[in-house]
């Protein structure tokens, strides 16, 4: 049983993925619990329920406007996901950061991710992210 909903939730991830990479926002927001939680660990920034979640998801697409993630590890528990991914866009579009927006470069980016999820009843409850920004802000010229 903890395997069939461990798969659920691997399905649940991948879903969510790829309904970010394909533009559908509204999508991925019927599949959030309103009281989720998104810290993404890398600025030290917290979003809160469905409202908060939509601001995560429109900083990343405001500046990579064809951001694509591609899976390459998960492990599932009964009421968890942790994916490895790498995204990849074109930074066409103010980044986002907690000192202020980061003027667009035009160039290419790829990094690697790391989510843990938490899954309740189907939806996703709480999303820490760990990425690589210094390979991100790197392949965009905005560091050295």
């Amino acid at each position: 049983m903890v395997a069939t909903i461990a798969q659920d939730n691997t399905t649940l991830a991948r879903r969510i993925y790829g309904l970010f990479s394909n533009n559908k926002l509204e999508d991925v927001l019927a599949l959030v619990a309103e009281d989720a939680e998104v810290v993404l660990m890398p600025t030290g920034q917290t979003f809160h329920g469905r409202e908060g979640f939509t601001q995560f998801m429109q900083g990343f697409k405001s500046a990579f406007p064809d951001i694509q993630i591609t899976i390459t590890n998960q492990v599932a528990s009964a009421d968890s996901v942790v994916s490895e991914f790498i995204a990849g866009g074109t930074n066409t579009g103010p980044l986002s950061s907690p000192a202020g927006a980061l003027p667009a470069t035009g160039k290419r980016a790829e990094w690697p991710v790391c989510e843990v999820w938490q899954i309740r009843d189907g939806q996703l409850t709480s999303l820490h992210n760990y990425q690589d920004m210094a390979t991100m802000l790197r392949q965009l010229g905005l560091i050295s």
